[in-house]
C-alpha cells in the first residue's frame, strides 16, 4: 500500500486557506493559537526530490529562497507544506523589509511552517488540524532553516505577548479544522496587533512641493468590485518615491478605476492607474461607510498576492465568533445534530431538518465504513418510482461517482430533497446546521435576505467526496444541484447557464414540449457558433434542454447580462416556439428561454444527476451531433447511462479546458462590451 501511494501524483495547484479578520482574541477551547509571522505566504510541493515553492497568488518562489529548497529537499518524503518565509532580525523578530531585499544565497532565513497538507502519497486535507499539525512536527524535526510554528491553548495570554513584543498579531484555528481550498470563515482567524492590510493602488495625486506625488489612492475589492478605500501620503522613503512614480506612470490610464466616487482629493491633480500594484499600509480605523479614517501609512509593495485576492476585510467582533464557536461545540462531536441523550438539535426556528428527522425515525439503517467515513444508509428499501428503490438510486450515484464529483467539487450545495417518494413533495435545504458529515466541506456564507428566527449565515454542504454524495441521496436528494461559482471566488460563475423551459403539462404535450426544446436547443448552437462560442447541451432530465458556457473573470451581473443578450438572438430566431416572458400564463405552451438563473447562489441539476420525474430519467451530457429531430430523452435512465460512459467517456469534460475558457473569455467581454 506505501508504495502505491508514493506512486499517487500530488496536486497541481494548492490555493492557500484564509483567515476571517477579528477585532481581538477569541476565548474558546474550540481553537489554537499562532504567531502571525510577517513574511511571505509559501506552499512548497516536494515530490521525488524536486521542489517548487508558490507564493500566495500561484507565482514560482522555488528560486528565491535556495536555502529553503535544500533543506525541503533534505526531507526525502513526497510533501506539500504551508508556511510563511521570515527573516529574523538581531532581536529575534521577523524583518518584512529584510525579506523584500533578500539576495537569495546567504542571509539566514527561515521557513515558519504551520502545516502538512500532504505526505507520501497521503492526501491530509480532511485531517484534522490537531493531527496534521502532529505529523508536521515529527517531519522536520531537527531541521535549521524549517522551523515549526507552535501552538498553544491562552490566545488573549499570547496576544498580550506579542503585543509586548511589538509583533504582528496572532492566528486562531479551530483544532478539528480540515484544510479547506481558498476558505475564508471561522475556521482560521486573524487577529493583529496593529491595523495593517494589503490595499491596491488605483491612482496617485500631484505634489505641489520637491515631492515625486502627494498621495496614493488604494481600495480593495468587495463583491467583484474594486471600490475606493483610502488614501496614503507617509512612510515612502524620499529616494524611492521616483522609483515608485516611475512604475505609477508606466500603468496610468484616463479613467478612475474604482467603482464609487474618490473623496477628499484636497484638490490635487488626480492621475489614475490599473489597479495593478498591491501594498501594505498601516492605517487608524475604519469609518461606519467601510473607508479608512485618516490616511494610511505605506509600509511596502507585495510581489506575492494578486490584486484580485485584496478584498476588503472589515473585522468581526471577537464576541460574535465566540457565539458561533459555542454554538459549534454544544452540539455531538459526530455531527448528526443529537445531543447525547438522543435529543435533536435545531439551530434555526421551523428548520426543515425537522422533517428529514421524522421521515428516518425508526427507519432500518445500515453502516458503510467507506475511507473519508462511515456512510449511513436509512430505508434503502423504500421505493421512490414504482419497482425502483432508495438503493438503486444509491447504487447509481456510487457508480457514476466518477463522472459527477468533478462537477461538484468545491461547490456549494442547494438540497431538494424528497422524503416519500420522487413525485412527492420537496423539501428545501440549503443550512446544514451542523448535520454535515465528518467528511464533509462546508461553505459559510452570509445570509443575504434576514429572516427572524433563522441564523444570520448559511452552512452550505460542499460535495467534495463519495461519501458526501452518498449521504445526499440518505438524506433525501434525488437530484444534486450545485452552484455556477465555487468557494475559491463564490461571486465569479464558471460558466453561463441556458435553460430551456417547456410550458406544457401532460404526458404527450411534455414531449411535444421537449421536441419545440430541442428545435430551439438547435437555435442556441446557431447564436454561439455566430459568436465563435464553445457551449456544451445536456438533457435537463425532464422535458427541457440546458446549455453551459465556459468562462472566467465575470460577475454574476455580467454573465447574467451576457446570457440575456444571447437568450433574445436565440428567440429572434425561432420566435414561434420560444418565448422570453417570466409570466408562466404568457408564454402559452412555448419554450422559455431562463436566463434569468445566472445568479449568486442559482444552481442547476448536475451533468449525470437523476432527476425526480416520472421516470429516473437523468440530466445527460450530448454532442452536438445528437440534438435533433426524434431525440429520445427516455433513453438516458440509470440502467443506460454507464453503459453509454463507457462507449462515449465524459461529454462535458470541455468545460474545464483551460484553452476554451479563455477563448470563450475574449469573445464574452466583446460580446458584454457591445
Amino acid at each position: 500500500m506505501a508504495d502505491q501511494r508514493s506512486k499517487r501524483k500530488l496536486p497541481e495547484r494548492i490555493r492557500p486557506m484564509l483567515c476571517t479578520l477579528v477585532k481581538e482574541p477569541v476565548d474558546s477551547d474550540a481553537y489554537l493559537y499562532e504567531i502571525k509571522w510577517d513574511g511571505y505566504r509559501i506552499i512548497s510541493f516536494v515530490e521525488d526530490g524536486t521542489v517548487r515553492m508558490d507564493s500566495r497568488g500561484g507565482l514560482n518562489y522555488t528560486s528565491r529562497y535556495p536555502l529553503i529548497e535544500k533543506a525541503l529537499r533534505k526531507l526525502k518524503h513526497n510533501v506539500i507544506i504551508d508556511g510563511e518565509v521570515v527573516i529574523f532580525n538581531d532581536d529575534g523578530k521577523p524583518d518584512f523589509d529584510a525579506i523584500q531585499l533578500y539576495n537569495g544565497k546567504s542571509t539566514p532565513i527561515s521557513y515558519c511552517v504551520f502545516d502538512l497538507l500532504w505526505l507520501d502519497g497521503e492526501d491530509l486535507r480532511h485531517y484534522p488540524l490537531i493531527e496534521r499539525k502532529e505529523l508536521l512536527k515529527k517531519l522536520i524535526s531537527g531541521h535549521e532553516v524549517l522551523r515549526f510554528s507552535e501552538s498553544f491553548e491562552d490566545g488573549r495570554a499570547l496576544y498580550r505577548e506579542v503585543l509586548n513584543m511589538n509583533l504582528e498579531g496572532i492566528v486562531a484555528k479551530r483544532k478539528d479544522s480540515e484544510y479547506l481550498e481558498g476558505d475564508r470563515s471561522y475556521n482560521w482567524l486573524k487577529i493583529p496587533t496593529r491595523k495593517r492590510q494589503e490595499f491596491v493602488i488605483g491612482g496617485w495625486a500631484e505634489s505641489d512641493k520637491s515631492r515625486s506625488f502627494k498621495h496614493l489612492l488604494f481600495g480593495a475589492y468587495e463583491k467583484g468590485k474594486f471600490r475606493w478605500i483610502g488614501r496614503s501620503g507617509g512612510g515612502y522613503k524620499q529616494k524611492d518615491m521616483p522609483g515608485i512614480l516611475k512604475k505609477l506612470k508606466e500603468l496610468e490610464i484616463d479613467e478612475s478605476p474604482f467603482t464609487n466616487q474618490v473623496l477628499d482629493t484636497k484638490g490635487a491633480k488626480t492621475h489614475w492607474v490599473k489597479p495593478l500594484l498591491v501594498a501594505n499600509f498601516e492605517f487608524a480605523t475604519w469609518t461606519k461607510s467601510g473607508r479608512i479614517r485618516k490616511p494610511a501609512t505605506f509600509l511596502g509593495f507585495r510581489y506575492d498576492k494578486r490584486p484580485d485576492q485584496v478584498v476588503r476585510e472589515v473585522p468581526e467582533s471577537a464576541a460574535s465568533v465566540e457565539v458561533i464557536a459555542e454554538k459549534v461545540e454544544t452540539l455531538p462531536t459526530d455531527g448528526k445534530g443529537s445531543l447525547p441523550d438522543g435529543k435533536k438539535v435545531y439551530l434555526n426556528e421551523s428548520s426543515n431538518w425537522q422533517r428529514v428527522d421524522e421521515s428516518m425515525e425508526g427507519r432500518e439503517v445500515s453502516d458503510f465504513p467507506m475511507k473519508h467515513c462511515t456512510v449511513k444508509l436509512h430505508d434503502i428499501g423504500r421505493e421512490l418510482w414504482k419497482g425502483v428503490a432508495k438503493g438503486d438510486l444509491v447504487l447509481y450515484y456510487n457508480r457514476i461517482a466518477p463522472y459527477i464529483l468533478p462537477y461538484l467539487k468545491d461547490r456549494p450545495q442547494s438540497l431538494n430533497l424528497k422524503l416519500t417518494h420522487a413525485g412527492g413533495p420537496t423539501t428545501f435545504i440549503k443550512d446544514m446546521e451542523n448535520r454535515q458529515p465528518d467528511c464533509a466541506a462546508i461553505f459559510t456564507d452570509e445570509r443575504r435576505v434576514k429572516k427572524k428566527g433563522k441564523r444570520d449565515r448559511i452552512d452550505y454542504l460542499v460535495c467534495n467526496n463519495l461519501e458526501t454524495l452518498l449521504y445526499m441521496v440518505d438524506w433525501g436528494c434525488v437530484d444534486i444541484n450545485p452552484w455556477a461559482s465555487r468557494v475559491q471566488k463564490p461571486d465569479e460563475p464558471d460558466y453561463i447557464w441556458l435553460d430551456l423551459d417547456p410550458t406544457v403539462s401532460g404526458r404527450k404535450t411534455e414531449d411535444k414540449g421537449f421536441e419545440m426544446a430541442v428545435e430551439v436547443t438547435l437555435a442556441v448552437k446557431e447564436v454561439l457558433d455566430s459568436h465563435s462560442l464553445k457551449g456544451y447541451v445536456k438533457t435537463s432530465g425532464k422535458t427541457g434542454m440546458h446549455i453551459y458556457i465556459p468562462c472566467k473573470g465575470f460577475t454574476f451581473t455580467q454573465s447574467r447580462a451576457i446570457a440575456n443578450a444571447l437568450a433574445d438572438e436565440v428567440h429572434a430566431l425561432v420566435p414561434d416556439s420560444s418565448t422570453r416572458s417570466e409570466t408562466i400564463d404568457h408564454r402559452k405552451g412555448k419554450v422559455y428561454i431562463d436566463a434569468n438563473q445566472n445568479d449568486y447562489a442559482d444552481t442547476l441539476a448536475a451533468p449525470y444527476s437523476v432527476r425526480p420525474y416520472h421516470l429516473p430519467i437523468v440530466s445527460t451530457p450530448l454532442d452536438w451531433k445528437e440534438v435533433k429531430r426524434g431525440l429520445d430523452r427516455y433513453a438516458f435512465t440509470m440502467e443506460t447511462i454507464p453503459e453509454r460512459l463507457k462507449k462515449k467517456g465524459d461529454l462535458f469534460k470541455g468545460l474545464t479546458a483551460l484553452k476554451i475558457i479563455n477563448s470563450n473569455r475574449i469573445k464574452l467581454q466583446w460580446l458584454l462590451s457591445s
